[in-house]
């Protein structure tokens, strides 16, 4: 005889802990520049007493696995005469009302993700290296959080923020899943789209065609952005990018690798209805069992999550997409050394 599974939450606000009556919590997960969010609704008559600033650390059990989901702060708290509605920000959103003027000099793109987390106060996580850059201006045009996000992108990785609430700018290692979920048990309903390509080719133009960021060559202008290596196009099928920031012939050759992994994966791109899975998040690695035919069998990598508690349910919608030998880190350090060397 099995047992029903009964969902569960706990949800600490400053020093109040709540394990009854929030009648709905949603929390929004997504890579960078998206912001998360976690969204609690209250009984008006609950005696909360949080405030803008005030800690939030959101934890999901399914009746099977259970996970903190979400640490961060109080952003907003609006009262009416039937609820209190708590809005809640993560170390994603700090950095997304932070707005820096600062240049780095000779710098990778991991230690600019690293400096700029501590321009907003807020923790580094695990964070690769990327790109090499003998300068970058972060300038108040964008938020700290897009600069983040886009000088990840160049070296392929994606931003997001951890549990613990640390900002994380990793390559995602899509070769095998550490998850499973069967359709039918976890999985209640999907959704696959295998979309045509409409670009064969991707280029990033930088603003020099030097080999080294040390080479003091890389900071003057040249016509010449492909060292004597011109790729075909641009054209319909060939999609191409001038980055003025990327000096050097390696680090353009990043960033069109990086694209192009990025828009071949999501080709073949769907979302998961599923029963409460706490452990899920942006970058985790899941596979799909049982399905009917026709849906693929490949590691699938998560682009965004969404988990809701309430009277209605338990459920997590997650956005996925194809995974596999092309989302390996090491498939696109080919694509790259590939990209250098038609460049070279």
């Amino acid at each position: 005889m099995t047992s029903l599974l009964t969902p569960a939450y706990t949800v600490r606000t400053g020093s109040q802990e709540w394990t009854k009556q929030v009648l709905h919590v949603r929390v929004s997960l997504d890579a960078g520049p998206r912001v998360d969010t976690a969204w609690i609704l209250f009984p008006a008559a609950a005696p909360l007493d949080a405030a803008p600033g005030d800690e939030v650390v959101l934890s999901l059990d399914s009746g099977e696995q259970d996970d903190t989901v979400f640490t961060g702060v109080v952003d907003r708290v609006r009262r009416t005469p039937s609820v209190t509605i708590v809005t809640a920000i993560n170390a994603g959103g700090v950095l997304a009302r932070t707005r820096p003027s600062v240049t780095f000099e000779h710098i990778t793109g991991g230690d600019i993700v690293r400096q700029l987390c501590g321009e907003a106060s807020v923790d580094p996580g695990d964070i690769d290296d990327g790109v090499s850059l003998p300068y970058y201006v972060a300038d108040p045009d964008r938020t700290a959080w897009q600069h983040v996000t886009l000088v990840a992108a160049w070296g392929g990785a994606i931003a997001t923020v951890s549990s613990d609430n640390k900002v994380d700018a990793i390559v995602v290692d899509a070769q095998q899943a550490d998850l499973a979920l069967r359709y039918g048990r976890e999985i209640l309903d999907f959704a696959f789209d295998e979309d045509a390509s409409y670009v064969d080719t991707f280029a990033t133009a930088g603003e020099t065609g030097v080999g080294d960021a040390a080479d003091a060559s890389a900071l003057r202008l040249t016509s010449d952005f492909f060292a004597g290596s011109r790729p075909s196009g641009p054209g319909p099928r060939a999609s191409w990018r001038s980055v003025p920031a990327l000096r050097t012939t390696d680090a353009a050759a990043s960033a069109a690798a990086a694209r192009q992994r990025l828009y071949t994966s999501t080709r073949a791109a769907g979302r998961v209805n599923a029963f409460l899975q706490p452990k899920i998040r942006p970058g985790s690695i899941i596979e799909l069992q049982d399905m009917p035919s026709g849906i693929p069998q490949q590691p699938l990598w998560v682009r965004r999550v969404e988990h809701s508690l309430s009277a209605g349910g338990a459920t997590t919608r997650i956005d996925v997409a194809k995974g596999g030998d092309s989302f390996d880190p090491m498939a696109l350090l080919g694509s790259l050394g590939g990209a250098i060397g038609g460049l070279l």
